[in-house]
């Protein structure tokens, strides 16, 4: 397992020469046999393009995260009145 890879080539032409199907993302292509050298992985899980780490995390947004912090606060303050109410007998 001692083969050459031509790196310059790879990075050259990275990407196939084809027509891609309507429901792929616009600008989303296929890797050439050569660009698939570029595709490396750290053995626990990263996966690298080209030697850079390739973001695999999701983040929500600041939108997502008030919505999200919203609802947490409408469940509390109702788990409270709700306490408050069986507490109380009504």
């Amino acid at each position: 397992m001692n083969e050459k890879v031509d790196w310059d080539a790879a990075r050259r032409q990275p990407f196939a020469d084809v027509e891609t199907p309507d429901d792929w993302p616009k600008g989303v292509r296929p890797m050439s046999w050569q660009g698939i050298n570029l595709l490396g992985a750290d053995g626990v899980g990263g996966l690298y393009w080209d030697g850079k780490k390739v973001q695999t995390v999701t983040r929500l947004g600041f939108v997502e995260r008030a919505l999200a912090t919203a609802v947490a606060v409408g469940t509390v303050s109702m788990a409270i009145f709700d306490a408050v109410r069986y507490i109380q007998g009504t």
